[in-house]
């Protein structure tokens, strides 16, 4: 059985954090909805659970699998929507909601692209008259 390194995580996971501007841990917990004391715990290396892991590999943009892949010795790696699919902050923040599942947040970029006219993101939405 693999040995799992939960200071490494620890290590990753505080640098990660830090390089997205949020320096305080309370804002960072509240941001994935997990408690500060469950933060805390990840961030001194301890062990947390499976779906505590994967808020944080939301929140921090990281591909689903990836805190484990460094558990094991491995690098994490950015989510296609944390590594630049979606120039559009509005769709950005539609594919990084922690807890949404893939299909409602696919459905939901689509809708917002819809409403705005196109694929860019670019364009107004139609003026309905009365």
């Amino acid at each position: 059985m693999p040995v799992e390194d939960w200071r490494r995580l620890a290590d990753y996971v505080v640098a990660r954090r830090v390089e997205l501007g949020m320096r305080e841990r309370r804002a960072f917990a509240a941001a994935t909805g997990i408690t500060d004391r469950t933060l805390g715990k990840l961030e001194t290396g301890q062990r947390v659970s499976a779906s505590t892991l994967a808020a944080i590999e939301n929140e921090l943009g990281w591909a689903p699998g990836s805190g484990r892949r460094v558990l094991g010795g491995g690098e994490p790696t950015l989510s296609a929507a944390a590594d630049g699919e979606y120039a559009d902050p509005t769709l950005r923040h539609l594919a990084n909601t922690p807890g949404l599942p893939p299909d409602v947040v696919r459905g939901l970029i689509a809708l917002a692209r819809n409403w705005r006219g196109g694929d860019d993101g670019t364009a107004e939405p139609e003026q309905r008259h009365a």
